[in-house]
């Protein structure tokens, strides 16, 4: 998935001097605690992204448009000093997923964008299982867990699977609680 990502902080324009304006570097979501100012515990899967070189603003804050790469496993933590340095190792993808998984994902993508009012978004999807899988799973609604347990799954078909089951509960809560494009309907109480 294509992120922009503001770099403000000394110990992060300090990592794009030492990585070089290409990267590649690995982006981990915290788990518990604090990006700054205390101790915080990562989760265990990163993804590696390659960089287009920074613009920087009127203010000094470096614009970084990043490209995930590849899924790579937190091993052993080697400093955090100036910013957090770990070993890791390549987490393939295991695959298992086939064309009618991806298909019946994407038709799970379409009810949610309907139920939301975007149907008329015809998103592109790759015919590769685990392409797709990796794309429609960046697609899904969620809170930062759910995004991570995307991204955790072994394969393509578990990814896939559920990734289909956020798009039909996200659907299914949105036609449930009446929200649209304009957001709930405040004569519906959730509770």
């Amino acid at each position: 998935m294509p992120l922009t990502l503001r770099v403000f902080e000394d110990r992060y324009r300090r990592l794009i001097d030492d990585v070089g304006p290409e990267g590649p570097f690995v982006i981990a979501a915290i788990r518990h605690g604090r990006e700054v100012g205390g101790a915080a515990e990562l989760h265990g899967v990163g993804v590696t992204v390659a960089t287009s070189g920074p613009s920087e603003l009127d203010d000094g804050t470096l614009l970084l448009d990043l490209v995930g790469r590849e899924r790579v496993r937190l091993i052993t933590s080697v400093t955090s000093d100036p910013y957090p340095v770990w070993t890791v190792a390549a987490f393939p993808d295991e695959g298992g997923a086939g064309t009618d998984d991806v298909a019946g994902t994407e038709r799970a993508l379409r009810a949610y964008l309907r139920s939301i009012g975007e149907d008329a978004v015809v998103p592109i999807v790759p015919s590769d299982p685990v392409r797709a899988s990796y794309l429609l799973a960046a697609a899904a609604p969620g809170l930062p867990s759910v995004r991570q347990a995307l991204l955790e799954a072994r394969g393509a078909g578990e990814r896939l699977a559920a990734t289909r089951e956020v798009f039909t509960h996200e659907a299914r809560l949105v036609r449930r609680l009446g929200a649209g494009v304009a957001g709930v309907d405040l004569g519906v109480s959730p509770n």
